[in-house]
């Protein structure tokens, strides 16, 4: 007889989202990024932190107003960057509309953040002085960790569960939630702080983007300045974001009376790296119909997309490509959202404030940014077909399911899909 003890085999449970805490080009909040992108409104402006004369880009979503010195103690500012206190200001909101107390969720909560470039501020200011051979504060090295956003809410909220910091550049964020979903679908943890976070560009990374020439020149902000999707787009603009999702068992949240916001009900990522920057069909697909099988969703469920949309010349034309692919005959009745147009590309930071655009959308049964993504195409065969001119459109939608596309540079490919339950 086997006396060996008997192990309960794990359910896995429904991962919902019950606070979002958002910084963006429009302001601090989410009401201020539910009420820019739905009303058509775009963040990008004319570049206020950096002197871009001699360069082909000047425009971006800049953060206004923001100073997050008052969250942390003085004797504490020397060791966290901009990023970081970007993180702690969207967690401090996801925390309160959650219903959380920061002072109580340390022992069972954890925390899976994203960012492409970290503490850029701290690292260039460490290597400006080092170059200069001025003495750097004993705290540098912690002010310029990439896992600086990550380890600066397990520090404020005395975390206790795992935690991780995604650097997968544009990808990370999206990367991150998709790890916390498994978290907490499988007990690891009742709750976990999701997200990304990425400050705007210093002028040395900023100089390096705009060398790379995929940045858009456009000057014209009544013609468009970044312009997903649209045959003449001419590339993007960088934006700076930070954004917490509270994840949580749907019967965890149930059980203290929350209300969930949306269930993420499915995460898929894959790798495809023929170049370090050339995207793929086959990753973007991919990543789609991984999303699809995560959920158990049949692809004609799907009624909204927010893309990628990058508003480059290949990566628009393969996603538009991939989601015929996928979709097939039911493409067209998709409602597809280019949410970069308005907050601009907000690198490892985007999945995360663009997850936040696509619950808001399902929430509101409406679709921000709403284009047509028929419009380009990688086959030259077809070539690019007319559209309308570009605008901030908000069109009706009605839908229970949507996706949110993430592709990165490195050939990372990630798609979080969202279910809602209607009124």
């Amino acid at each position: 007889m086997d006396n060996a003890p008997q192990r309960t085999a794990r359910v896995p449970a429904r991962v919902v989202v019950t606070g979002i805490g958002v910084l963006s080009g429009f302001g601090n909040g989410l009401a201020a990024l539910e009420d820019g992108l739905f009303s058509g409104r775009t963040a990008i402006r004319r570049i206020e932190s950096l002197d871009t004369r001699a360069l082909t880009c000047h425009f971006g979503a800049e953060l206004p107003a923001f100073d997050g010195q008052a969250l942390i103690q003085k004797a504490e500012r020397h060791a966290y960057d901009r990023v970081s206190l970007m993180a702690l200001a969207a967690a401090d909101e996801a925390l309160a509309q959650a219903g959380l107390d920061p002072a109580e969720i340390g022992p069972t909560a954890g925390v899976m953040m994203g960012t492409a470039f970290g503490p850029g501020d701290a690292i260039q200011d460490a290597v400006l002085r080092a170059s200069e051979n001025q003495r750097l504060r004993p705290t540098t090295i912690l002010k310029m960790m990439l896992n600086g956003p990550t380890a600066a809410l397990c520090a404020r909220y005395r975390l206790q569960r795992g935690s991780q910091a995604h650097v997968t550049a544009c990808a990370a964020s999206a990367h991150a939630i998709a790890q916390a979903v498994q978290a907490v679908r499988w007990g690891e943890m009742d709750v976990c702080l999701a997200g990304g976070a990425d400050a705007f560009p210093t002028s040395a990374l900023f100089t390096a983007w705009d060398a790379l020439a995929i940045m858009s020149a456009a000057t014209d902000p009544t013609a468009g300045i970044m312009k997903p999707f649209a045959p003449d787009r001419s590339g993007f603009v960088i934006g700076e974001a930070a954004t917490v999702l509270i994840l949580e068992r749907e019967d965890h949240a149930i059980a203290r009376g929350a209300t969930p916001l949306a269930e993420i009900c499915g995460a898929g990522a894959v790798t495809d790296t023929p170049t370090l920057t050339k995207p793929t069909l086959r990753g973007m697909v991919g990543a789609m119909r991984a999303a699809l099988e995560d959920a158990g969703l049949d692809p004609a469920a799907v009624g909204h997309i927010n893309a990628h949309g990058t508003a480059t010349e290949l990566n628009d034309s393969l996603e538009s490509d991939a989601i015929r692919a996928v979709f097939g005959p039911h493409a067209p009745a998709i409602r597809v959202s280019a949410c970069k147009a308005a907050l601009g590309h907000c690198m490892g930071a985007g999945s995360a404030v663009e997850a936040a655009a696509t619950i808001l959308a399902l929430c509101r049964q409406q679709s921000p940014w709403t284009i047509d993504p028929t419009a380009v195409t990688a086959d030259p065969q077809t070539g690019p077909q007319p559209t309308a001119p570009y605008s901030g459109q908000t069109v009706p939608m009605d839908t229970d399911i949507a996706l949110s596309n993430s592709f990165a540079f490195g050939g990372h490919y990630a798609t979080l899909a969202f279910r809602v339950t209607k009124p």
